[in-house]
């Protein structure tokens, strides 16, 4: 097991709607330019999960099992030097922007294990203009299911969205 890490910053947080600012992407861009990075990654280097395909979300590509070490690994990887990291999220099926399942995009700043078979991954929800909401430890929390019994999982089961629409993650964009 991997050390906890938490390179969450109040400070750093970037609000919905911020200097009129409304487009979650570049609120996420805004917040990596707070911890100094100047490269955001892009739709053309993320790392694939899921797609739509006849309205529901299916796993990308012949190795779904792959992809999600891969993402995992990218993550922590980024985590580890100090780098937090844009994802691509799902919560509407059939909005069909972007990559065609990502419908949102939040910033990861943060992994902690929880047990065995679970870890944490913490992120800012640019989607919420108040602070409490949008940088929050105990409630924007992506889990990754690493048991052997399940296909791979990583989602926010009940995200902070008026809705509550669960978050699944759609893409990683590695930023180096």
């Amino acid at each position: 097991m991997k050390d906890n890490i938490n390179l969450g910053d109040k400070s750093k947080f970037v609000p919905y709607g911020a200097n009129g600012v409304k487009n979650c992407l570049d609120l996420c861009k805004i917040i990596l330019k707070k911890y100094g990075l100047s490269n955001f990654g892009s739709s053309s280097g993320a790392i694939r999960l899921l797609c739509e395909e006849n309205d529901k979300l299916v796993y990308y590509g012949d190795n779904p099992t792959a992809n999600y070490k891969q993402a995992i690994e990218c993550i922590d990887r980024h985590l580890e030097n100090n780098r937090p990291i844009i994802v691509g999220v799902n919560h509407t099926i059939g909005r069909n922007i972007n990559d065609g399942a990502t419908d949102h995009f939040v910033v990861i700043y943060g992994r902690e294990y929880i047990d065995k078979y679970h870890i944490a991954y913490l992120y800012y929800e640019v989607g919420k203009s108040n602070v409490m909401y949008g940088y929050n430890d105990k409630d924007n929390r992506f889990i990754y299911d690493t048991s052997k019994s399940k296909r791979p999982q990583f989602y926010d089961e009940i995200s902070s969205r008026n809705d509550g629409a669960r978050f699944d993650v759609t893409q990683v964009r590695p930023n180096y």
